[in-house]
């Protein structure tokens, strides 16, 4: 007989969810779920093959075997630092399930912001009658920040409402249903000319509290901006400060910089603010969409092929 494969090895909070899926995708091997830290730590010098959400960091010298580290969605700021990460391991994402899903999440805030709905909530909360006068697609230039899959989907999606796209890209090219793609550096500019900004952006170096008072005190004041990507890219204060002193007209964020967001947090109570828990790629399915594009990996890598899902370690995506 044959020698049975390796285990695969999960760690998240939602492991129990995946194990149907799991055993479905790898009957001819063992898969153990983890949830706790404690089992996490003493059993990575075993693992080869690892989907993991937020694990416990300062490990990964102790996997001495890993051939596979893998992020269950698109982000892997959480999987970070990767200080003593074997360098032959392959690290991926699963990039590419939450496309579309993701794309109509932004594009429902991207409606909301347009037609002001955080003024009747605010006003709603406040128990304010308040009349106002809601835009219209056809008269918004949306900017979008981070024209990867997700972004192009939004700009296929908001060009059919007869919106404006414009956009950045860490390396720019022509994007469909994009009037102008820029630069990162020029992110300002995008800013600028957005009525409503977009950021699908990543968490890394480069991006990390990007958007701030200058960003933010580029764009017009009847503009309104949405945080798709990760919380640390925007400095919430600045936001806050915007939204209360009517410099920025709406807001929405799904991402926060601390989550779960702390009860204390004056997000809360910002005005013209809508907040969300971090769902916006979510759909049902979801986790077993992640589960299949880490057992093609597996598989893969089991056959000497490429991953498909492969993240650049140092760019961070």
């Amino acid at each position: 007989m044959p020698p049975t494969p390796p285990p695969v090895h999960v760690y998240s909070a939602y492991a129990a969810h995946m194990k149907a899926a799991l055993e479905a995708a790898f009957p001819d091997r063992p898969v153990i779920l983890w949830d706790a830290p404690g089992p996490f730590t003493d059993g990575l010098p075993e693992v080869s093959y690892l989907l993991a959400l937020k694990p416990p960091s300062g490990q990964w010298g102790r996997a001495r075997r890993l051939r596979l580290l893998q992020a269950p969605g698109a982000g892997v700021d959480h999987l970070y630092p990767l200080d003593g990460l074997r360098p032959e391991a392959v690290f991926a994402n699963s990039a590419g399930i939450s496309v579309e899903p993701m794309s109509d999440f932004a594009l429902a805030l991207v409606l909301m912001m347009i037609k002001r709905l955080p003024w009747a909530a605010t006003a709603q909360r406040d128990r304010l009658w308040r009349p106002f006068l809601p835009g219209d697609a056809r008269q918004t230039t949306l900017g979008i920040l981070g024209l990867g899959r997700i972004g192009e989907a939004l700009a296929r999606k908001a060009a059919a409402l007869g919106m404006r796209v414009i956009g950045t890209r860490s390396t720019p090219r022509p994007v469909a249903h994009v009037e102008a793609v820029h630069g990162a550096g020029d992110t300002a500019r995008v800013a600028a000319e957005a009525d409503v900004l977009v950021c699908l952006l990543p968490l890394t170096e480069a991006t990390r509290g990007l958007i701030g008072s200058d960003i933010l005190g580029a764009m017009k004041k009847t503009a309104s901006f949405i945080n798709l990507g990760r919380g640390g890219v925007v400095d919430e204060a600045a936001l806050a400060a915007a939204l209360v002193e009517r410099r920025l007209a709406c807001a929405a964020l799904d991402v926060a910089e601390r989550e779960p967001l702390p009860p204390d947090s004056p997000l809360w109570e910002t005005p013209n603010l809508v907040l969300t828990p971090h769902v916006a790629g979510g759909f049902p399915g979801h986790l077993d969409a992640s589960v299949a594009v880490f057992a093609e990996n597996v598989r893969r890598l089991e056959a000497g092929q490429t991953v498909r899902t492969a993240v650049d370690r140092m760019r961070g995506y």
